[in-house]
């Protein structure tokens, strides 16, 4: 019974809000016969092993320990890790001066009545024109007839207006819609699908529809009372005749004269 004597002079003092968990002697005594037998377990077996290659060996396994872990982790994270292709961004312009035509309206005619041509200025320019033409196939149509043909002879005269047409479709075309006259009044001819005229475009109008005007002069008037004042020539091929230097202004600002049609 002395054994199981509470002692409170050699029993450990302890707070009031930490206790201990008592190990029990007769297990305190079994855990330190096991612990001896293993130490001389171990000491039979590896006797002959030196102390540093038992160091070498712990530090083998505790590498493969950390090397497992970090495996893990790496394959934990690739599941978390989004793809890092960066999505393409759609191409810009490289010129940082680019800067787009204003989107215009849908309109009845392409030019705003401003920057049309009105019908004396186009009489001016014809007037010069004529006076040119006259001039050119006055030098490109004496030699052919006086070497070929009878003066005044109808033949005579269609190779005489033959080089007087000539004058306007040439002109027209190489210069994209300004003859002599044209230049001098400050008017083009221009057609709103076309950035140069065509040669379809200049035979039509200054070839065949300027035959017809010129025969029958009265058909000019229908420039006077048409809108933006076009000719025959301009509703068969489809033209305008401008103001050059308005039209000019107009195609970079979009909008901007047709604010003030009536």
């Amino acid at each position: 019974m002395k054994g199981q004597h509470y002692d409170p002079f050699t029993e450990k003092k302890k707070g009031l809000f930490h206790r201990e968990k008592e190990v029990p002697k007769e297990t305190e005594t079994n855990a330190n016969a096991m612990a001896e037998a293993l130490n001389e377990n171990v000491h039979e077996h590896f006797s002959d092993v030196p102390a540093h290659h038992e160091a070498n060996i712990r530090d083998e396994v505790e590498q493969e320990a950390e090397a497992a872990e970090m495996t893990a982790d790496a394959a934990a994270s690739e599941e978390k890790v989004e793809d890092p292709t960066p999505i393409s961004e759609p191409p810009r312009a490289q010129d940082s001066t680019f800067n787009p035509k204003p989107v215009r309206r849908r309109y009845s005619h392409p030019i705003s009545a401003m920057v049309a041509a009105g019908f004396w200025i186009r009489t001016v320019a014809f007037l010069i024109d004529a006076v040119v033409a006259s001039a050119f196939a006055g030098i490109f149509a004496s030699p052919v007839n006086a070497l070929f043909l009878t003066e005044g002879s109808m033949a005579a005269k269609a190779v005489s207006g033959f080089f007087f047409y000539l004058y306007f479709v040439l002109s027209t075309y190489f210069t994209n819609g300004q003859s002599l006259g044209k230049m001098i009044t400050g008017i083009r001819v221009i057609h709103p699908e076309e950035p140069r005229l065509s040669w379809t475009t200049v035979v039509i109008r200054e070839g065949f529809c300027r035959f017809i005007q010129t025969t029958f002069v009265l058909l000019y008037v229908i420039t006077a009372f048409s809108e933006r004042k076009r000719n025959l020539g301009d509703f068969l091929s489809d033209t305008y005749v401008v103001k050059d230097a308005l039209y000019a202004v107009e195609k970079n600002e979009g909008e901007l004269f047709y604010a003030y049609e009536n």
